[in-house]
C-alpha cells in the first residue's frame, strides 16, 4: 500500500532582517502561496519590516520581533511566548543564521528548509549549498525551487492598482474640474534628507508650478519642517505619512509618478507598476535587480563632480545635471 504525505497546513517563514530586502521575497512568497493554496502563511521579520507584507494579495500574517529580542535567550523566549505561532509543517529560513535556524527549531517546525553556511545546518532538516554571487531575490527562488525539485519558469509579480482609501487632505485636490498632474516624493529619513539637502533644493527649483505629495516613512513631522525652510517658488508640497496600504495605493492611482531616495518605496513602487525615478546618492552594495517583477525601476545615481548617471533596463547614459533630470522626469511622467 502506497503511503500518502501529511498535508503542509501551516508554514512559517523567517524574512531577512533589512528594511530594504523586503520586496526582494516578494517573489518567493508569490511563488509559496501559489504552491500551497491552503496552508496558512506566517512570516517573523523584525521591528519595523511589516508594512510591506501588507501590500501582497493574498492572506498572512507577519509578526514583528522587537530589536530587544535578538540574542539566542531572547529568540527562544520570544518563540516559547508567541502562542499565534504553533504546529509548523514547514519552516523557510531566509536569513540563513544560526539565530534564525533557532528560531525554526524552537517552534518545532517538521521541516526546516535553509541554506547550510555554518552552525545553522545542524538545526536544519533540509539544507542546501548557498548559491554564490546570486541577489537575494534569485536566492530566496531558488530555495524554493530546491525544495520543490522543480523549476519555476514562468514565475513574475505584479499588483493591479485599485482605488484605494481616498486621502481626506488631498482627496479635494484630484476632484477639480482638471485635476493637478501630482508627483510624489517617498523620503526615507531625516538624516539622508538633510544630507542630500543641496540636491533637493536644486530639484525642486528646476520646476514651476508643481504640485507635490511628500511622503516619508519616519520622522514625517522633521522632514515637514526642514522642507518648510526651502524656497519653492511656485511649487506646493503637500505632506502625507501614508503609512495605511490602502491611502498609498489610493495615491498611486492618481500622482502622475513616484521620486525617491528609498530602496523600500522603489520596490513598492515597481511591484505596482508606478512610474519611478529613484535617487541614488551613495554607492549601494548590491542593487534589487527585480528578476521576476513584471516592472523595472528607473534610476538616476548622483556623485559628486561627476555627471548623473541614468539606468533604465539595459540603457545607460549621462545627464548633465538636476535641469536634465528633471527633463527626463517630464518626459517619463508626461507633466
Amino acid at each position: 500500500m502506497e503511503l500518502t504525505q501529511d498535508p503542509i497546513r501551516k508554514i512559517l517563514i523567517k524574512c531577512p532582517p533589512a528594511l530594504n530586502d523586503c520586496f526582494n521575497l516578494f517573489p518567493f512568497l508569490v511563488a509559496v502561496s501559489e504552491e500551497f493554496p491552503t496552508a496558512e502563511l506566517f512570516l517573523v521579520c523584525e521591528e519595523g519590516t511589516a508594512l510591506a507584507y501588507q501590500f501582497l494579495p493574498f492572506k498572512l500574517r507577519a509578526f514583528e520581533r522587537p530589536k530587544a529580542k535578538l540574542n539566542l535567550i531572547e529568540t527562544h523566549h520570544y518563540c516559547a511566548n508567541l502562542h499565534d505561532i504553533f504546529n509548523i509543517d514547514l519552516f523557510f529560513d531566509l536569513e540563513n543564521s544560526f539565530n534564525s535556524a533557532f528560531m525554526g527549531f524552537n517552534f518545532r517546525a517538521k521541516e526546516r528548509v535553509g541554506y547550510g553556511v555554518g552552525w545553522n545546518k545542524h538545526l536544519l532538516t533540509k539544507k542546501f549549498p548557498e548559491p554564490l554571487n546570486t541577489s537575494l531575490e534569485r536566492k530566496c527562488v531558488k530555495l524554493l525551487e530546491l525544495y520543490l525539485n522543480k523549476p519555476l519558469m514562468d514565475l513574475k509579480v505584479s499588483r493591479v492598482r485599485t482605488e484605494g482609501q481616498k486621502v481626506a487632505p488631498v482627496e479635494q485636490l484630484f476632484q477639480e474640474p482638471e485635476p493637478p498632474k501630482f508627483v510624489m516624493v517617498m523620503l526615507d529619513n531625516i538624516v539622508n534628507v538633510t544630507r542630500q539637502i543641496d540636491y533637493w533644493k536644486k530639484f525642486f527649483d528646476s520646476f514651476n508650478g508643481q504640485k507635490f505629495v511628500i511622503w516619508s516613512q519616519q520622522d514625517e513631522e522633521l522632514i515637514s519642517e526642514l522642507f518648510a525652510r526651502i524656497d519653492l517658488g511656485e511649487n506646493s508640497l503637500y505632506m502625507h505619512k501614508g503609512s495605511n496600504p490602502k491611502e498609498l495605493t489610493y495615491l498611486f492611482n492618481k500622482v502622475m509618478g513616484v521620486v525617491t531616495n528609498n530602496l523600500w518605496a522603489e520596490g513598492l513602487c515597481n511591484y505596482y507598476g508606478v512610474i519611478q525615478a529613484s535617487f541614488l546618492f551613495e554607492a549601494q552594495a548590491a542593487l534589487p535587480d527585480y528578476f521576476y517583477f513584471f516592472f523595472k525601476p528607473q534610476r538616476f545615481v548622483f556623485q559628486e563632480n561627476a555627471p548623473v548617471q541614468f539606468i533604465y533596463m539595459d540603457e545607460k547614459r549621462e545627464l548633465e545635471g538636476m535641469n536634465h533630470v528633471v527633463d527626463q522626469i517630464h518626459f517619463n511622467f508626461k507633466l
